[in-house]
């Protein structure tokens, strides 16, 4: 995912059904059957060709998002294979509903047996890691790994900072716990990248509440700046309370990191006009700052950036460490 903004998490059973040689989305945008007759009406810009036999009503396809769209291009294999496919690490984060930052992938991951080898057939990659002994089979007969392989996955395959995101919405969402982490990990020793999973994992944290922090603290820790107090709660006299997203408590420093979604969407308003939330939380940060030596609060473009972020946390107040200083992080991540 590209932006920061936190989606609920959606699984595949909840907006697709195979259905013969249709294979309907939630907004019954993927078209299965023969190019001769659906690839007349791509010419015609009608529908986008996915995949071979594959196809998607254009305005649909233009109302998607990234995420949407890749999600579509998995779900196209899945249609247009004779055998049922195990869909793993990128391929199967899209269809948890598992955040990534930067861009998803050009193929379609899957996962067979190490004796089969990693030959991989076009649009598709085959990574043989492993059959998993027992793959999810989602209602609508996808299979797919199950979230502890897909996040291992994600945290071997791509860089650090995604492995923590997805590995984060996951643990947060109670998808998965650190154990069942820790489990799938040995299971599949020996296996490349699994020095960066080990740490991923150890690194990851259910009280990171958002994307969006989760990068603010992979970031943190590749800047050396003390590791933060995550979901610390204020509690005012009135019986109030309010919980901050970082809190460092020799400091007495307050962060935080949000965007215009917080003031915008439904899910964060619970019926508030924009006006209403914006003063509440003016209210709230002018409280907080009574409590605090210094408050600080950072869009994505700062948390995503490291000279940006750097910059914003010393401005805060807050020191540059040493390495191995008990105030620091446990795992640095590699630049």
């Amino acid at each position: 995912m590209t932006h920061p903004p936190e989606r609920s998490p959606r699984h595949i059973e909840d907006d697709v059904q195979l259905d013969g040689s249709l294979l309907f989305t939630r907004e019954r945008t993927l078209l299965m059957g023969s190019d001769s007759r659906l690839g007349r009406l791509a010419e015609r810009g009608e529908l986008v060709r996915v995949r071979r036999g594959a196809y998607v009503r254009a305005s649909q396809w233009r109302s998607l998002d990234r995420d949407d769209r890749y999600r579509a291009q998995v779900l196209a294999v899945a249609g247009t294979r004779t055998i049922a496919p195990v869909f793993s690490s990128w391929s199967a984060a899209a269809l948890w509903g598992l955040p990534i930052v930067g861009r998803w992938p050009r193929e379609v991951h899957v996962v067979s047996d190490r004796a089969a080898g990693g030959r991989s057939d076009p649009g598709i990659r085959r990574h043989a890691v492993g059959l998993p002994a027992s793959p999810v089979r989602l209602p609508s007969g996808v299979f797919v790994t199950d979230v502890a392989r897909t996040v291992v996955d994600i945290a071997a395959q791509g860089p650090f900072i995604s492995g923590v995101v997805s590995a984060d919405h996951a643990l947060r969402q109670g998808l998965v716990t650190k154990d069942e982490l820790l489990a799938t990990w040995n299971e599949l020793l020996p296996f490349r990248g699994s020095r960066q999973a080990r740490g991923v994992i150890a690194f990851a944290n259910p009280l990171s509440g958002s994307v969006q922090e989760s990068v603010s603290l992979v970031n943190m820790a590749r800047l050396r700046f003390p590791r933060p107090v995550l979901q610390r709660q204020f509690v005012r006299p009135d019986g109030r309370s309010y919980f901050v997203d970082f809190w460092w408590e020799r400091w007495r420093r307050i962060g935080e990191t949000d965007g215009r979604i917080k003031y915008s969407d439904p899910a964060y308003l619970r019926g508030r006009t924009p006006e209403q939330a914006l003063w509440e939380e003016k209210e709230r940060e002018d409280w907080l700052r009574t409590q605090s030596d210094g408050f600080g609060r950072w869009p994505w473009a700062v948390a995503n950036s490291l000279p940006a972020l750097g910059r914003r946390l010393v401005e805060l107040g807050l020191p540059r460490l040493p390495p191995g200083h008990a105030d620091g992080f446990a795992v640095f991540p590699r630049w």
